[in-house]
């Protein structure tokens, strides 16, 4: 399966206000405010901009999470996004306005239920928290078509289909829309999205009848991913030279090395730490210390 998260949080960035748009039809206004990444961290890690909107009765924010993989502790990451956003909103003089979160699900295998959470731990406190779910294969792709939700386009072959609707049509249909838009680099842009959220659903082949490498290549959307991709590689691969060259390392100097080493070695992501656990080993001399400076690394990787 291709890897969605960053051609899909691209795409919401180039085309926010129509993501914002499926989600609050009636609103009147629009208004995007930058976020300080600074004060929030949590949020911006998933998006880098508050989404003010205005339904002629009260200004809300908007909080699109897209979700590409099942995660259990997911709705606690909700409340704890909302909070971030109110500690911004409060330090700005802003109070604590509504908040409207949605998790945006594509695929129907990586779908989790909302657990919803309540608390009634102290006497007079109750906590009770939920949010909205988007799901794409419940979206009508006529709609998205007839409001113009560009951004959408290239989740049009996701969506809902049609009776005796075949791969081929839907496909079609899709290209000939994003084939519609005036805008030529965003035209691009859309095409690569679609031709990366589709490969899970639709066979390469068929994709590629309608989208051409080269059609691709001209995308900045689709190069900055491709260019993304590659540096991710690079550090998983130095990553695993890094834990390499410890096991070897401790092998060496002391003959042999638990399984348990192992896997937590293993369990190791952070280069800064493999880094220091390497020269860690010249100055350690017997396993069992390796062994206690190795739990204090796994602990600090997790603060």
């Amino acid at each position: 399966m291709a890897k969605i998260d960053f051609p899909i949080k691209r795409l919401i960035q180039l085309r926010l206000t129509d993501w914002v748009k499926l989600l609050v039809p009636e609103c009147k206004t629009i208004e995007i405010t930058e976020m300080d990444k600074e004060k929030l961290p949590k949020v911006a890690s998933s998006m880098d901009k508050l989404v003010w909107v205005d339904d002629g009765k009260k200004r809300k924010i908007i909080n699109l999470e897209p979700q590409g993989y099942k995660d259990t502790s997911f709705s606690a990451r909700m409340l704890r996004y909302r909070a971030d956003i109110w500690e911004y909103t409060l330090i700005k003089g802003m109070g604590n306005p509504p908040i409207i979160q949605a998790a945006i699900y594509f695929y129907k295998t990586n779908i989790q239920a909302p657990k919803k959470l309540t608390d009634t731990g102290n006497n007079n406190s109750l906590i009770q928290y939920d949010y909205d779910m988007i799901k794409v294969w419940k979206l009508k792709k006529s709609k998205i078509i007839q409001n113009k939700l560009i951004g959408l386009y290239p989740l049009l072959p996701l969506m809902e289909r049609e009776p005796d609707e075949t791969p081929e049509e839907i496909i079609e249909l899709t290209v000939n829309t994003i084939n519609n838009v005036e805008e030529e680099p965003l035209k691009r842009d859309l095409l690569s999205v679609m031709s990366v959220v589709s490969s899970k659903e639709f066979s390469k082949d068929l994709i590629k009848k309608y989208v051409r490498r080269d059609m691709l290549m001209q995308s900045p959307l689709y190069q900055e991913w491709i260019e993304e991709e590659r540096k991710e590689a690079a550090q998983k691969a130095n990553i695993n030279r890094l834990r390499m060259d410890i096991l070897e390392l401790l092998i060496e100097k002391f003959d042999f090395i638990t399984k348990d080493i192992t896997e937590k070695i293993n369990s190791i992501n952070d280069e800064s730490i493999l880094d220091s656990l390497i020269r860690k080993i010249i100055k350690t001399d017997t396993l069992e210390e390796y062994l206690n400076i190795l739990n204090r690394a796994i602990e600090s990787q997790k603060k």
